[in-house]
């Protein structure tokens, strides 16, 4: 008796398993959240605020229809600048890079526009809001020559001249300045010209920050100034520079700031910096009203490039010194006195 109870039961347990099944289903797989322009945002902000502290103060100067722009821009620049750093080799960071290069590619396609697809990933969600909802027009060339550029120098290669360094310094920091004037709907060639000279120096003391932090921790970011991956470190200043003073690779990675010829190198390399600085300046000037506007935020990158040219001078040009390791705290003073005085 008892067995057949139970068999005539199994009809009616099995048409209910898959409904508890599914009920169970659902409450242990709940969807995932939902990317808003606030969270993109906020991831965007978080990662400025602990790896590009001083573009993360800068944003806060921006025209409100270009912070977004300028924000995602930052955050996209700190991501390709980590590719090294989250790789194991250089064939798997350029498989990173050319996802991003889709991904843009993405972002500024028609198709997308039309469809209204929010990206899934916060940068590119970011830059998307200031597109369709800010109505930045950015050019996808300048966006692919940052990433071109930094595919270049994958896995800390160094570079041949001084030259090939101010040319990576237009190709990055260039591009994003070129960006930042057109998020904040300027197209002036005078404007260019000036940022085009910001950006050379700002990647130039990118690079010059990243030497210590690369000697220190191995291959990453190419010129880019960021920390590497595993390896036994890399110098990347140029090596014609390296050359005329008798700078040795392993004499970096093993002495620091008492390597000989360092300072003379820095130095070298410093003053190119410093150069483009002097002609922005003088550009800025032969502007007139047009870099007194919503544009002159785009440029106030120049502001903690010659903060840290100030204190790798007293350092007696050695990037190693302490001093250059930690935040320049009396940047929001200056460039709050730059953005009121319109001088950098």
């Amino acid at each position: 008796m008892p067995p057949a109870r139970l068999l005539s039961r199994a009809p009616s347990l099995l048409r209910s398993a898959p409904r508890r099944l599914a009920s169970t289903s659902t409450r242990t797989s709940p969807s995932p959240p939902k990317l808003t322009t606030a969270s993109a945002r906020t991831h965007c902000l978080s990662l400025l605020r602990h790896s590009d502290h001083s573009a993360y103060i800068l944003s806060t100067f921006q025209p409100p229809s270009a912070r977004d722009a300028f924000i995602a821009l930052r955050a996209f620049n700190l991501e390709l600048s980590s590719v090294d750093s989250v790789t194991s080799n250089v064939a798997v960071g350029r498989l990173r890079l050319q996802f991003w290069r889709e991904s843009i590619s993405a972002v500024l396609s028609p198709i997308s526009s039309a469809r209204g697809v929010v990206p899934a990933e916060p940068v590119t969600a970011l830059l998307y809001n200031s597109l369709h909802t800010d109505g930045a027009k950015l050019s996808k060339s300048f966006l692919h020559r940052v990433i071109a550029a930094r595919e270049a120098y994958l896995g800390a290669a160094p570079f041949a001249t001084l030259g090939d360094l101010e040319a990576y310094a237009e190709n990055t920091y260039g591009s994003l300045q070129y960006l930042n004037l057109e998020a904040c709907k300027q197209r002036n060639t005078a404007l260019d010209h000036v940022g085009s000279h910001v950006g050379k120096a700002e990647g130039v003391v990118a690079v010059l920050r990243g030497v210590p932090l690369l000697a220190a921790s191995g291959a990453g970011g190419g010129g880019a100034g960021g920390s590497g991956g595993g390896g036994q470190g890399a110098v990347v200043l140029p090596l014609d520079v390296c050359a005329e003073f008798g700078l040795r690779q392993e004499d970096v990675l093993r002495r620091g700031g008492d390597a000989p010829g360092l300072k003379d190198a820095v130095f070298k390399v410093a003053t190119l910096a410093n150069d483009h600085l002097i002609t922005a300046r003088k550009m800025l000037d032969d502007a007139g009203e047009a870099a007194s506007g919503a544009a002159f935020a785009s440029f106030l990158p120049a502001v903690p490039t010659t903060l840290y040219l100030e204190r790798l001078e007293k350092a007696d040009f050695n990037p190693f010194a302490p001093a250059l390791m930690r935040r320049q705290w009396t940047l929001p003073w200056r460039a709050y006195r730059a953005y009121t005085t319109k001088k950098f």
